[in-house]
């Protein structure tokens, strides 16, 4: 930014600018970054977005607000270092991968694919709890064609998702919005979604209200009587089943 011939500035010394000068100068060098180079978070191996929708570089352990702010942090030198430590390491690994099998690396990982064959039939059951009045929900998925050996499932929220599915999400809620809802009501942020996977099958999603908390262990692959699933591989169906925790006005 050129901060010549401004107020209280020497000749050949940068003036100073003022914070409208200053965001105008942001604005302009996000565009130009924005427009001049594409990101692909999707084959960018070492870029994520975290629960709270920020950008991630595993690379270099950096975060990054914005498109544009990781865009910036690729063409630094950090960045680009720790590209060329990866490369080295990559090499001498597979020197002596040669000599003792194959090594895996995040370079050499091919993204999984598939055909797909549609949706899986699926149906959701609201429950509650004999005990304790708490309201729950059921999911079975039927999937007689699954070609893994069993699905598997994840509870994401809305920061979660990317900008795409975030617009498909929105769109789904709009079709489907009761008539006491209101528009702030279908934000995509406003709720948590449960992910089913089982290749050949598309992946579905059922929304759920975010304000409804699950109750479930703490550890990751922990069961309880509140929140279970199971995978019958005879009949090849899985279920899936959570309580919701009582509301503070419950109480």
């Amino acid at each position: 930014m050129d901060y010549s011939e401004r107020v209280n500035s020497k000749k050949g010394a940068g003036g100073v600018a003022d914070a409208a000068e200053a965001n105008v100068h942001t604005k302009r060098r996000i565009k130009e970054l924005l427009t001049s180079q594409v990101l692909d978070l999707e084959n960018d191996p070492y870029v994520f977005r975290n629960h709270v929708g920020i950008l991630e570089c595993r690379l270099c352990l950096t975060t990054h607000t914005n498109e544009a702010s990781y865009i910036s942090h690729l063409s630094g030198r950090k960045h680009a270092l720790n590209l060329e430590r990866r490369r080295i390491l990559d090499e001498k690994q597979n020197r002596q991968g040669k000599a003792e099998g194959n090594v895996v690396s995040i370079n050499n990982i091919l993204k999984r694919s598939w055909n797909s064959i549609g949706k899986p039939t699926f149906k959701t059951t609201k429950i509650r709890d004999q005990e304790s009045l708490r309201m729950g929900l059921l999911v079975q998925v039927q999937l007689p064609r699954i070609t893994v050996k069993e699905p598997f499932f994840r509870l994401m929220s809305g920061y979660e998702l990317s900008d795409k599915n975030q617009n498909v999400s929105k769109s789904f809620l709009q079709r489907h919005k009761t008539d006491y809802e209101d528009d702030e009501d279908i934000q995509p942020l406003k709720w948590q979604y449960l992910v089913i996977s089982a290749e050949p099958y598309d992946n579905i999603c059922v929304a759920i209200p975010a304000q409804q908390e699950i109750e479930k262990p703490s550890g990751t692959d922990q069961m309880s009587k509140s929140y279970w699933w199971f995978w019958d591989d005879d009949s090849k169906e899985f279920f899936i089943q959570f309580l919701f925790k009582l509301s503070k006005k419950a109480r």
